[in-house]
């Protein structure tokens, strides 16, 4: 994900957009993210594996 699309500012230039946008934050805060379960093993990988794994 990119990092600098955090910095960018938003122009509003309607009155109703803006009521909307705050009623979307305000929303956003009560809700809780949804809890997964990985189907598949992970495993931490060191740099020098990285070659390997990938086949190069």
């Amino acid at each position: 994900m990119a990092t600098k699309s955090i910095y960018k500012n938003v122009v509003i230039k309607n009155k109703q957009l803006s009521k909307n946008l705050a009623s979307a934050l305000e929303n956003s805060q009560n809700k809780s993210s949804k809890h997964i379960q990985l189907s598949k093993s992970c495993s931490e990988v060191k740099k020098g594996q990285i070659k390997t794994i990938l086949g190069e």
